[in-house]
């Protein structure tokens, strides 16, 4: 028997595979909704448990249809989502991210059947970290760039339309997400896997602090199956609210989603580069970007005093499992070129 009927946007990006695969295995049917068809990379659903559908967040008549079957949960993880992406194309970035995200606001508001809207948010709506950690309660002041600021404007919007147009939406704030089917060479932890399985030297990117001494960038990094679990998680929990008439406080509140720790990205290249068994040496690029913050760090407190999120999986044992993962991507893209 199915649990529940859940919507995903941004479906073939990198949280959106790993997500749909493990929402399918815990009895869920997914639609899952992507301007690219979605791939999973040999997975096999149950018959009728995974509908793909091909499209653009910012299509409503698109939007519309699919709402006039029977959806439980939407989770909006849909965005041109770096910022190396945004600064190629500001339109689109604020098109998509502020736009699209309007756009199914407007189509879940329409569905009164809808039980519960997740949006996926960033650390990076906070800005420059003041503190040790940001909270829920800091306020939002993201640096002036394409990404950023679109994503703020979207988790606002969010909220706002939750508390006032009756829309069942919660914010969840993540910090770096990493895992498998991660192919984005632009970001630290699968460009560095890439650099040493194509023989390329790692490159370590740091940047000048306010007296002129080289600093590492220093991130909270979380693998992608914790993240998984928690979305599971949360829709039980919001489940429950529904059930039990419970949820309109919590509705157009936000959640950081970390593990509290703040890794220098040394470190992080280090264990990867132990884990593959690394010798080369190690590119040192200086980077000179106010698109850069220097340190993020979630703290979790809040989330897991409402859905018992709690990371499960160690910065070192995330990265062998993402190690191995791409060994073995790897090896199956040499025998695609070599027939």
């Amino acid at each position: 028997m199915v649990k529940h009927r859940i919507l995903i946007t941004g479906a073939s990006g990198f949280i959106g595979t790993n997500l749909t695969r493990y929402l399918l295995k815990e009895g869920h049917q997914i639609i899952a909704l992507d301007k690219r068809k979605p791939i999973y990379h040999g997975y096999r659903a149950k018959e009728d448990a995974l509908v793909q559908v091909t499209g653009d967040i910012r299509d409503l008549k698109l939007l519309q249809k699919l709402f006039e079957g029977e959806i439980d949960y939407v989770i909006h993880l849909a965005a041109l989502s770096t910022i190396q992406m945004g600064a190629k194309d500001n339109e689109e970035t604020v098109s998509i991210n502020v736009d699209g995200t309007e756009t199914l606001l407007r189509a879940v508001k329409e569905n009164r059947q809808v039980k519960g809207f997740l949006f996926a948010s960033t650390d990076k709506v906070y800005g420059r970290l003041k503190g040790d950690a940001y909270t829920e309660e800091d306020s939002l002041n993201p640096i002036d760039s394409p990404y950023d600021c679109s994503k703020a404007t979207a988790d606002q919007m969010v909220c706002r339309w939750s508390k006032e147009q009756g829309v069942h939406g919660i914010v969840l704030r993540f910090c770096n997400i990493y895992g498998k089917y991660d192919l984005l060479k632009t970001r630290i932890v699968p460009g560095t896997i890439q650099s040493i399985l194509e023989n390329r030297e790692c490159v370590l990117r740091v940047y000048y602090d306010e007296k002129g001494q080289a600093r590492n960038f220093r991130r909270d990094f979380l693998y992608v199956d914790d993240l998984c679990e928690a979305m599971g998680q949360i829709i039980k929990k919001m489940e429950l609210w529904n059930q039990e008439g419970t949820g309109s406080a919590m509705w157009g509140q936000a959640f950081n989603l970390g593990t509290g720790t703040c890794y220098p990205m040394d470190e992080v290249i280090g264990k990867i580069r132990q884990i593959a068994g690394c010798s080369s040496l190690l590119k040192v690029e200086f980077v000179d970007s106010p698109a850069e913050i220097p340190r993020q760090k979630m703290d979790y407190t809040k989330a897991r005093d409402t859905f018992g999120f709690v990371p499960k999986t160690s910065l070192r044992e995330g990265l062998v499992q993402t190690v191995k993962w791409w060994e073995e991507f790897k090896k199956r893209s040499d025998r695609k070129e070599e027939v």
